[in-house]
């Protein structure tokens, strides 16, 4: 089984106050900046991937409680950043190759 660490934890009433995406042309990679508000001040997290990422878009910003996390000890080098997001009692988790706070 998987362990992660904790980069991000945000719920409501905290929300995305800013979000950036720029797509790489020769790869078809996604960069993607968020800015949150939490509690009167912001925080910024920068992730990176594919098409696994831009799916988690709208659920970011929808989502009632998020959670990013990173794999740790797994040795991969692709696809250990997990984002798990809650809206409406409904569950969602995406994967994306790097975050950066």
């Amino acid at each position: 089984m998987s362990e992660y660490k904790e980069l991000l934890v945000f719920s409501r009433p905290d929300f995305v106050t800013e979000l950036l995406a720029i797509r790489s042309q020769e790869q078809g990679s996604l960069k993607v900046m968020l800015k949150i508000d939490a509690e009167g001040f912001e925080k910024q997290i920068y992730l990176s991937g594919f098409e696994e990422l831009a799916d988690a878009l709208g659920a970011l910003l929808k989502a009632e409680t998020v959670i990013i996390s990173r794999e740790i000890n797994s040795g991969k080098e692709f696809g250990t950043v997990k984002i798990e997001c809650w809206a409406d009692e409904c569950y969602s988790e995406y994967f994306c190759d790097l975050a950066k706070l």
